[in-house]
């Protein structure tokens, strides 16, 4: 009985360019790597009070300064308000930020505690 042996099968322009297409695909996915989704902190926040976080959306709407300078963050996962020092971005402007996130309480109908990010550093 002749042995049969296992050629490997050659590689061709289509399956490189499979491979290439994945490869960058994995790369733009790890773009984002890094960055905190607001919809996290939001569901646990008792695991990120306290820490830094590096989050990154459009700024949904700016608050009146004599109400602080604070902006809302929209990442498409949620909102979430950043308070700032510096100067505050127009709205609809893309920011990525780093920041510690804090429990608040705001008043409304009644009293709640939401979570804030107070910004420490913004890169755009």
């Amino acid at each position: 009985m002749a042995r049969r042996t296992h050629q490997p099968l050659p590689i061709t322009h289509h399956a490189v360019a499979i491979a290439l297409a994945l490869a960058a695909a994995v790369a733009l996915a790890g773009c984002a790597a890094g960055y905190t989704r607001v919809r996290e902190i939001k569901a646990a926040p008792d695991g990120f009070v306290g820490k830094e976080v590096r989050l990154q959306g459009s700024v949904a709407r700016v608050t009146d300064p004599p109400r602080g300078n604070a902006y809302l963050l929209r990442d498409g996962s949620g909102e979430i308000m950043v308070v700032t020092t510096a100067g505050l971005p127009p709205e609809n402007a893309e920011v990525a930020l780093k920041g510690i996130v804090r429990m608040t309480v705001t008043q409304g109908v009644r009293w709640s505690l939401d979570v804030r990010v107070d910004e420490t550093e913004r890169w755009r």
